[in-house]
Order: C-alpha cells, then structure tokens, then sequence
C-alpha cells in the first residue's frame, strides 16, 4: 500500500507527463497552422477543396503527425481547421483560414501582403 507522499509523488508525474504531452499536441497543432497558412500564401486563389487538397499531398508530415493517418478523421480535422483562428507572425494580424484564403485571392494580393512585411520590418 502506497503512504500518502507516494500517493502525492504518483499524482504530481502524471501531471508532468499529461503537461509534457498537452505541449508537444501545441507545438504540433502550430505546425500545421503554419502549413496550412503557407499553403493559401504560396497558392493564391486557393478555396478550401485546392486547400485541403494541397496540405495532404504536400503537408503530410504534419498533417499525420497532428491528425493521424485515417482519412476520414483528417478530413473531418481540416474542415474544422479551415474555420480556425491563425495568427500571422509576420504580421501580427489574426484571420481563420477561411479569411487569410480570401484576403490571398490573387497574385497581387499576396504581393500586398508581401509589401506589407517589408514596411514592418523597417
């Protein structure tokens, strides 16, 4: 039979491990974010079939690693994502997915964009 400072040592380790695994669920869950955001840059005009599409062939590392490898829970995690908040580091602004796609609808929005990260940076 465990003594109550076991019993408190036991408690306080699977704090540290359920802690140390809702960390590592972020960071991953911040590299798809950040897939997912390059992808609507680097693709203008993309719409969330084009989207989706492109994280699965050309994100897959990260979108297993955040979603596992059964398609249908995939599909069903990205269509959430779609409508999620993302916050831009560059610069500073917040859109769900949805939005960034828009505001990324042509070429010369992204250029915009662009233009808009270097005036930051000065």
């Amino acid at each position: 039979m465990m003594d109550k400072e076991e019993i408190t040592l036991s408690k306080l380790a699977l704090l540290v491990e359920a802690t140390s695994q809702l960390r590592e669920q972020d960071s991953v869950l911040e590299e798809v974010k950040t897939a997912a955001f390059e992808a609507l840059l680097l693709n203008p005009g993309s719409d969330f079939g084009d989207w989706e599409q492109i994280l699965v062939k050309e994100y897959a590392t990260e979108v297993i690693d955040a979603y596992g490898e059964n398609s249908e829970e995939v599909y069903e995690a990205l269509s959430d994502l779609w409508e999620t908040p993302y916050e831009d580091i560059a610069s500073g602004l917040e859109y769900d997915f949805k939005d960034w796609a828009e505001a990324f609808a042509t070429d010369e929005s992204v250029r915009m964009y662009y233009d808009m990260i270097d005036k930051l940076k000065m």
